[in-house]
């Protein structure tokens, strides 16, 4: 039992890893010539709303949507669109008041009213931050848990409810790396921003979104700080390279997971993808985590698949079919009700605390405990919140920050691994 103990001891303070995602060195000289700019709407979502989205989608292009709580919790399944079209989404607090006229409680829950509403849409908890009217104070920066985001191009579209005039001020203010301010609540503003899309593609200009803007000019956006654009100043990272989870592989041994990935990868439990790429900060599935762990624990590939293929969204030609089937068998992992298995949705931290308590149980380790500690606690599911509890007593889980558990929180491949090496005594 005191093996089983210390073993149970070192798993898991790898949950609590929430640090943001490194940023590329500026000394590293890469450019890919691109001229980028970030389009974002605020105030939304609202009737116009899905009508932007379909304009977006039919020009492959990815905007941030700040959206203010009022609206928001009109439209769930706007939200939810948003996020699975690959667009972000993001806080543009519940009740659209100049925050620094506000309390620093009355701060917090504007903000975090917002963030329910983002996190229950599968949008970044905590999600990037644009205060009303782009008005901040020491007290708006010190309640942010995410960076706060302004602009450097406004066209003044709640002010000139013409749509020619909202293109003309977009495209004259437009500059490579610039964040632009628009509203999707105005039926002039959507029409004149499309047409000002248009003209800056055929200009050369890619539209990415402000989280992609950063990661592909290699910014680091910390909680609290205000940014309003990300010229070029020497990293310029082509499309593919720039998005979740880049790392300059060049630079792995710099990396603050690289130990654990070594580790891990020399025994096998984590493998790199067809190009030989570690990809540290790279969000972590479902059916990876079942294969790593299954991996670790010693199952190999001829496992029998059956449990797994019962699963209508997992195919007979799933090379982590075995292991989803081990991990199902062996009680670990469970599917959905509806006899799916969601193999590509990524690990949530939630999940991964049932995981490991289950993993506990099946070694004969339980303590009973509570999640109220977190700020947060009633944002954990139900199915979920005695394995937080019970991993929170055994204090193998503190939380994610600012006392919150951050339940739909995402791991990395670098969390995973450093978890594995924990467990295997290291």
């Amino acid at each position: 039992m005191n093996r089983i103990r210390r073993l149970c001891a070192l798993l898991l303070a790898a949950l609590l890893l929430t640090s943001l995602l490194p940023a590329v060195s500026a000394d590293s000289g890469t450019d890919c010539g691109a001229k980028l700019l970030a389009l974002t709407f605020d105030d939304g979502p609202s009737i116009y709303t899905d009508g932007l989205l379909d304009e977006l989608a039919a020009r492959g292009v990815h905007a941030t949507f700040f959206v203010n709580g009022v609206n928001a919790s009109l439209y769930p399944d706007t939200l939810r669109r948003i996020v699975d079209e690959g667009h972000q989404l993001a806080n543009h607090t519940y009740n659209h008041k100049e925050l620094t006229s506000l309390s620093s409680d009355s701060i917090a829950r504007e903000i975090s009213a917002v963030q329910t509403l983002i996190t229950e849409a599968g949008g970044d908890d905590p999600a990037y931050i644009r205060a009303p009217y782009g008005s901040i104070n020491a007290a708006v920066r010190a309640a942010a848990p995410a960076p706060l985001i302004n602009w450097s191009v406004d066209p003044v579209d709640w002010k000139y409810r013409n749509a020619a005039t909202v293109r003309q001020n977009i495209v004259a203010g437009a500059h490579d790396g610039a964040i632009i301010l628009c509203h999707d609540i105005h039926a002039t503003s959507i029409p004149g921003a499309l047409m000002a899309v248009d003209d800056l593609m055929a200009m050369g200009y890619e539209f990415v979104t402000v989280q992609e803007l950063f990661y592909r000019r290699g910014v680091d956006p910390q909680p609290g700080v205000v940014y309003t654009s990300a010229p070029n100043n020497g990293v310029n990272l082509p499309a593919g390279q720039g998005g979740q989870g880049y790392f300059d592989e060049t630079q792995l041994e710099s990396h603050w997971g690289y130990a654990a990935m070594d580790f891990c990868m020399c025994r096998g439990w984590l493998e790199p993808d067809a190009e030989g790429r570690w990809l540290p900060d790279v969000w972590v599935t479902r059916q990876e985590f079942a294969a790593a762990f299954a991996r670790f624990s010693g199952i190999q590939d001829l496992y029998p698949a059956d449990l797994a293929l019962q699963f209508t969204d997992v195919p007979a030609d799933c090379v982590n079919a075995p292991y989803i089937s081990w991990a199902c068998g062996a009680g670990l992992i469970i599917g959905y009700p509806d006899s799916t298995f969601h193999p590509d949705d990524t690990l949530t931290r939630e999940q991964m605390a049932t995981i490991l308590a289950r993993y506990m149980q099946m070694r004969g380790v339980y303590a009973e405990g509570s999640v109220e500690r977190y700020t947060d606690a009633a944002r954990i599911s139900g199915w979920a919140r005695e394995g937080v509890g019970m991993c929170t007593e055994l204090g193998l889980l503190q939380g994610a920050g600012g006392g919150r558990f951050n339940p739909l929180g995402r791991l990395t491949r670098a969390e995973i691994a450093t978890i594995l090496m924990r467990m295997a005594g290291e």
